[in-house]
């Protein structure tokens, strides 16, 4: 650790970024997985001795909420709000403020044990920039880092103390963290790393004792009041088949665009000077044209001179390659004087740090790949924060580098606004998308009943505008009732098979503002974080029933998406 002056109060650096956070998106729609997640936090808040003991109906899919992963913290965290405000999405983003506070200042802490004299402005450039800011919703991530890092903190304290009973805290937060999200379980590498580290046995394994007690306790108790088995267990048999192709090129591009203030920031480590890192980002830069300029369809490569593939080809060598030699940089000495020496407490501390902090970033790759059933945005976060991190702490140990490290703070800072401005459009595009529906339908036959399908942000608010959610098997659909079929870039399909019992009305389109840049698909359940927007950024299909059925009538399409 480099023994530095800092300013005094982290907590209230903390605060300050937390309500940036906060603000940031306190008017932003729900939009994706939050959409589900309120399923069940509204259950707890009616029913809170029984978080599991209803139908949710996700993707018009009414499904045994066992049957859907969303760990229980998060949900009684959030059903307070709900009993409080009611049906307001602002004061609930309100209420995540504590945990948004609690997410940085466990950040601060840590980047203050690692990168100490540019720990504010990279607890910025993390928290604010474009692999986090844009991805807060009302989602799990944030509030499952938060328990995670002041877990590390109150176990780094403990190894600093020798105290038990702060090892026992650090563990009870782990399991905190680990029933608020599944994928905390990726923590457990740096845990163990860090009691290595540390030469702290004892410590370690009372603190992974307690994760294990708080975790499984709560598991008997979701069990005890459901009447069932493992929800956790439960949940791994309906993970989703992974596509390693498609998984694999996801965490590539998604690091290699969401990395680039890490990326930045080791060369400038590495003893770069200014220019070099200014060229570097041109490349950056160069490559965001080129994703503004060409919409992305899977059918263009690099190879063929695609503009946007080599913008991603372009900041994918950049980033990937900056990684590798980071990681060479950071093992290399310590590896050799291990394995000269072999003793890990003979190695200096920077040798050490230089090694967990290798380590740690090669273990968050690993378990990204493990544990995502999907890419996106979310799944890679814990990389770009290691990365962030080790890259502070080799500039940490540079003269002359607070000048790279704030402006590439707040360079991360803008993009993530610009990410987060982008989000926010999108999602009023979904609130549009619902209003608009119902007011063309009454224009049309005030009397008729209007139906709809669509997920994410469209589910949330198309039962609020005044539609009804077409449920597979179980809803009756009478003559002249409408049908909206809800589509993001009008290639989303419905959950069944076009039908001759419904007639085509009309196609509206929501979101049409021009601006050339989108988040809504591929930065949640995608392999590229940002693509060229060149059509409507929601589309309503109107269809309307010749005849009366019901849903059982019609064919459902096959559901690759097992168990959301």
């Amino acid at each position: 650790m480099v023994p530095t002056s800092q300013p005094q109060r982290p907590w209230l650096v903390a605060l300050w970024v937390a309500l940036a956070m906060n603000l940031l998106n306190l008017f932003e729609p729900l939009t994706v997985d939050d959409v589900c997640h309120h399923y069940y936090a509204a259950q707890v808040a009616d029913a809170p001795l029984d978080p599991y003991g209803f139908d949710l109906v996700w993707h018009q899919k009414p499904a045994p909420a066992w049957d859907v992963m969303v760990a229980p913290v998060h949900s009684y965290y959030w059903a307070p709000a709900i009993r409080l405000f009611g049906d307001s999405p602002v004061a609930w983003h309100l209420w995540f403020l504590p945990v948004h506070w609690l997410f940085c200042h466990g950040l601060l802490l840590l980047l203050r044990r690692f990168a100490r004299p540019h720990a504010a402005p990279l607890l910025a450039a993390i928290a604010l920039g474009p692999n986090v800011l844009p991805g807060v919703n009302l989602m799990l991530e944030v509030p499952m880092l938060a328990l995670a890092f002041a877990s590390l903190n109150v176990l780094l304290r403990a190894f600093d103390q020798k105290s038990l009973g702060l090892a026992l805290g650090a563990g009870c937060l782990f399991g905190l963290a680990f029933q608020t999200k599944y994928s905390a379980m990726g923590f457990f590498a740096p845990w163990v790393l860090l009691g290595i580290w540390h030469a702290r046995p004892r410590e370690l394994l009372v603190g992974l004792a307690a994760a294990a007690c708080t975790a499984l306790g709560i598991e008997g108790l979701i069990a005890l009041s459901h009447g069932s088995g493992s929800y956790f267990l439960r949940c791994l048999e309906l993970t989703q088949r992974r596509d390693w192709h498609h998984l694999s090129r996801g965490l590539l591009l998604h690091v290699a665009v969401l990395g680039m203030p890490a990326a930045l920031l080791a060369l400038r480590g590495f003893g770069l000077r200014g220019v070099t890192v200014v060229l570097v980002a041109a490349v950056y830069a160069f490559g965001y044209v080129g994703i503004a300029m060409v919409r992305d369809d899977d059918d263009r490569s690099a190879m063929e001179g695609a503009i946007d593939s080599l913008g991603y080809l372009a900041m994918a060598v950049v980033t990937w390659g900056t990684a590798a030699w980071l990681l060479l940089r950071l093992s290399w000495r310590g590896l050799r004087r291990l394995l000269r020496r072999g003793s890990w407490r003979g190695l200096p501390a920077a040798m050490r740090g230089g090694l967990f902090l290798a380590a740690w970033f090669a273990g968050e790759v690993v378990s990204s790949l493990v544990v995502s059933p999907f890419p996106a945005a979310r799944r890679v976060l814990m990389i770009t924060v290691a990365f962030t991190v080790a890259a502070g702490w080799l500039c940490a140990r540079r003269r002359s580098t607070s000048t790279t490290v704030r402006n590439v703070a707040i360079a991360s800072v803008l993009l993530g606004v610009g990410y987060q401005a982008i989000d926010f459009i999108e999602g009023r595009a979904w609130v549009s998308a619902a209003t608009g529906t119902v007011d063309y339908a009454r224009r049309l036959d005030p009397q008729a009943k209007v139906f709809f399908t669509g997920g994410w942000g469209f589910e949330f608010y198309a039962p609020r505008a005044g539609m009804t959610p077409l449920l597979r098997d179980v809803t009756a659909v009478q003559r002249g009732d409408f049908i909206a079929v809800g589509s993001i870039d009008g290639d989303e399909l419905p959950w069944f098979e076009w039908s001759g019992k419904m007639e085509k009305v009309d196609e509206l389109a929501f979101g049409t503002d021009g601006l050339p840049l989108s988040v809504q698909q591929n930065y949640y359940s995608g392999r590229r974080p940002l693509d060229n927007q060149a059509t409507a950024r929601f589309f309503v299909f109107v269809f309307r029933a010749v005849e009366s059925f019901t849903t059982k009538e019609l064919v459902a399409r096959p559901n690759e998406w097992l168990g959301r």
